[in-house]
């Protein structure tokens, strides 16, 4: 009895330690395919990103109809070039952004950098704004003005970082609520920002709110809906 005993004990040992196995096994492999989906998500979202984007269609459309003034959109003017910055981890952007129909009136300036976060299972933009953005102007045209970049010659905005997320034709990225704050020398207040993107294959729209630490609203689209900026086809 003693020996059946000994040897039921180990038959159940073996089992638990095979199942674990395969626990793990399945586990190590669930986490394995959910990482080379991300990895699809990255290269496809970096194949859409970069290009030139204009919300004039619908500036214009706002222009001829009856829209009260201050629910019109300005004209804004994108654009996302490739670099390679080896003192900033992940794959680069170059983003410059005009307005009011003038490609020398930049608004902003940035390096967009993007990694995969398996916890947020998201692709995260980290968003490195220059120091002094005069010198990286035209920097789609003149890849010299990175040369001799350093991690110094930026800085980062706490909690501003943009997550994306793959569904179906297009990304979805976001900000997390409040999370991106800081204080604003123009408006001479602590700033809210909150951010929703849709990136398609034609199309970038934009909807970001600004407010104080009051809800009042300091910039942004607010009730005016978001930028819909199209992409421009390069002329062949």
């Amino acid at each position: 009895m003693k020996k059946y005993k000994t040897i039921f004990f180990l038959l159940l040992v073996s089992t638990l330690i095979s199942a674990s196995k395969t626990k793990n096994s399945n586990t190590n492999s669930s986490k394995k395919s959910g990482y080379n989906n991300l990895q699809q998500d990255l290269d496809t979202l970096l194949a859409w990103f970069p290009g030139e984007y204009d919300n004039h269609q619908q500036v214009y459309k706002e222009a001829v109809t009856k829209i009260d003034a201050e629910k019109k959109h300005r004209q804004t003017h994108h654009i996302f070039h490739e670099v390679e910055l080896p003192f900033i981890p992940g794959r680069t952007l170059y983003a410059q952004q005009s307005q009011h129909y003038d490609l020398n009136d930049l608004y902003r300036q940035r390096i967009y950098a993007f990694e995969i976060v398996e916890k947020e299972q998201a692709i995260r933009l980290r968003i490195y704004t220059p120091k002094e953005p005069k010198k990286l102007k035209n920097g789609h045209l003149n890849s010299e003005v990175f040369e001799d970049l350093t991690e110094e010659d930026f800085f980062l905005k706490p909690g501003c970082d943009v997550f994306w997320k793959k569904e179906d034709s297009f990304f979805k990225g976001y900000l997390k609520k409040n999370e991106c704050n800081y204080y604003s020398d123009r408006f001479g207040k602590q700033v809210y920002l909150n951010e929703t993107l849709i990136l398609r294959k034609d199309a970038l729209l934009l909807e970001d709110t600004a407010t104080d630490s009051d809800g009042n609203p300091v910039f942004g689209v607010h009730d005016k809906g978001p930028t819909i900026n199209l992409k421009e086809q390069p002329c062949k």
